[in-house]
């Protein structure tokens, strides 16, 4: 976590939370409940939806902010749109992703509207496992991959 004292009790829940799974003091699963309740701020488009971004062999995302001031950071000046984590999952499409705070070493993918809820546990299971040291089924990898989820 960078900083410490008043300047990490200030950044938001779902930043911290983010910053403890990034380095293992947290698990993936942990995040969920903190990111559906927390608020995040994205760029608004001219049009109603959200904006997308094409990432190579990555398929298509969104990016969120867990601040104003690192959406401004990211985008500069430009309209902004806030919701809760749970209602921008809730309204994205199927096959979108979500990065939380790109920019930052705490960025988190949100993968829950991107693959089907078997290979997101699959994936959590491989992270939480590598997170611990604990050798992972061959099974999982088969599955992982077949689904193009790797």
């Amino acid at each position: 976590m960078k900083g410490g004292g008043a300047e990490a009790e200030s950044e938001p829940v779902v930043a911290r939370c983010a910053q403890d799974v990034v380095a293992g003091r947290r698990g993936l699963h942990e995040f969920d409940p903190v990111f559906a309740r927390a608020t995040v701020y994205g760029r608004r488009p001219a049009r109603p939806g959200v904006e997308t971004v094409d990432v190579a062999g990555r398929g298509r995302w969104t990016f969120v902010f867990s601040t104003p001031q690192r959406l401004a950071t990211h985008f500069g000046d430009c309209d902004v749109y806030a919701t809760t984590g749970a209602d921008l999952l809730g309204q994205l499409p199927i096959g979108i992703g979500v990065m939380l705070d790109p920019d930052d070493e705490h960025r988190l993918p949100i993968l829950n509207r991107l693959v089907p809820p078997q290979a997101l546990t699959a994936i959590r299971r491989r992270a939480e496992q590598k997170r611990t040291g604990q050798a992972m089924p061959t099974t999982e990898v088969n599955v992982k991959r077949e689904e193009g989820v790797e």
